[in-house]
């Protein structure tokens, strides 16, 4: 609304959500109620998006990954099925041949006890916790390096925790200003208005 006022035109929004989750579904939906007041508004996606965007969050990640044992990349996760975009993360990890990588999340899946049980099948006893969230805020203390740490010390495990945001990491950040830059250049897909000109295209045939 202040941008509006302010008499902007063309708004262009970087998210820093990680994944097309119920946030970004949220921001889509508030941004559509503002579309009428300019003559464009775009919104950059999160960092997850395309295959693409997984493969350079890797090459990110593994730079500041444990150098011995395993690396425990724990996100926030969601109650919905787009909790699917941390298990392809994991696949990718281990496609690639990062199988010390394991991806758990907070409140989705994979889960904790997913992750252990990945450890402890590779024999490894001394592990590394990251947080894969944009900030190493209360959920990093207080989950991760206080309750996810606890839990593994009592499944066997040496600890250590690394509290640094993904956005904290040079590599992460360019992958949002790429995604800002290709938002420059690039509208998103109505899908319904694909679905329109498909209909008419075959109503003419």
């Amino acid at each position: 609304e202040k941008l509006k006022t302010d008499g902007y035109t063309h708004v262009l929004i970087q998210s820093t959500n990680i994944i097309e989750g119920i946030e970004m579904e949220s921001l889509r939906k508030d941004v559509a109620t503002m579309k009428s007041s300019f003559k464009e508004i775009r919104i950059g996606n999160p960092l997850l998006y395309t295959p693409e965007d997984y493969e350079a969050v890797i090459a990110a990640i593994i730079k500041n990954g444990a150098k011995e044992g395993a690396t425990l990349l724990v996100g926030h996760g969601t109650y919905t099925p787009a909790t699917a975009q941390y298990a392809m993360l994991d696949y990718m990890l281990k496609e690639k041949g990062f199988k010390d990588y394991s991806v758990g999340t907070i409140e989705g899946y994979p889960t904790f006890d997913t992750m252990v049980a990945q450890v402890k099948a590779n024999g490894t006893k001394k592990v590394l916790l990251m947080p894969f969230m944009f900030v190493a805020g209360d959920h990093a203390k207080n989950d991760i390096a206080g309750e996810w740490k606890e839990m593994l010390e009592k499944e066997g495990f040496t600890v250590s925790a690394q509290l640094e945001g993904l956005g904290q990491i040079p590599e992460i950040q360019e992958i949002f200003i790429d995604h800002i830059r290709f938002g420059l250049k690039h509208r998103m897909l109505d899908i319904m208005t694909k679905k329109a000109a498909y209909a008419a295209g075959k109503d003419t045939e």
